[in-house]
């Protein structure tokens, strides 16, 4: 969960550092970016709510034990969706007409709950060894994680997390990630990024998985 928390992190920090200094020439490749990084997040969520907390909660027995990660979500959801629909919005109509400080501005008001929920919910997942041989969570986490990426598109989705994985974070201590047959995970990092190549410019990773420069940073 921490990796795919990593992955997150380091896809919604580029687009907030680099949307000032994106060319209007890039404003389409940019908030199509954007808008994938905005649909790979609430598929996450999705799929902690609809699989994963009940999974949990019945497996413990106790009723309302993810309720805490629920509120957090709630607690960034308004600003998260509102993001989204400009985005939307943007991606189907005319993207040159994105106002940057409008777009920086509603990222400001859902960022810092964000933050908090990334970073808490690893520890209220810490907590629950508790429970002991009561409770698989590796075994829900990849139920769950393989469900979301059946569901994910391959051309889109897909490539927010595999371009955002640094394979060499603790000594490339995480290079089975995610836990796929190395063929498939080659067809999703060099192939399918392929489709929509000029997206993926502004990705932290490049297609080897090694970390790159921002491609638009002050």
């Amino acid at each position: 969960m921490s990796l795919v928390h990593n992955c997150i992190i380091r896809s919604f920090n580029s687009i907030y550092q680099q949307a000032r200094y994106v060319k209007s020439s890039e404003y389409k490749d940019f908030v199509s970016y954007a808008y994938t990084c905005y649909q790979a997040l609430e598929a996450h969520h999705h799929g902690e709510e609809k699989f994963a907390f009940p999974e949990i909660e019945k497996a413990t027995g106790r009723k309302g034990l993810m309720e805490v990660n629920v509120a957090q979500h709630e607690a960034f959801y308004g600003g998260f969706n509102k993001w989204g629909e400009y985005l939307s919005s943007l991606s189907k109509g005319d993207a040159s007409q994105i106002s940057v400080e409008r777009f920086v501005g509603m990222m400001d008001a859902f960022l810092e709950p964000l933050s908090v929920h990334l970073n808490d919910e690893i520890g209220t997942l810490l907590t629950l060894v508790e429970f002991g041989d009561q409770l698989d969570l590796e075994g829900i986490i990849a139920k769950e994680t393989e469900q979301i990426m059946a569901k994910m598109n391959k051309t889109t989705e897909m490539p927010v997390f595999m371009l955002n994985h640094d394979l060499t974070y603790e000594s490339g201590l995480h290079t089975n990630f995610p836990p796929l047959p190395a063929f498939i995970k080659f067809f999703l990092m060099r192939v399918c990024p392929t489709v929509h190549y000029n997206w993926w410019k502004f990705a932290t990773c490049d297609m080897s998985g090694r970390p790159k420069a921002l491609y638009r940073a002050g």
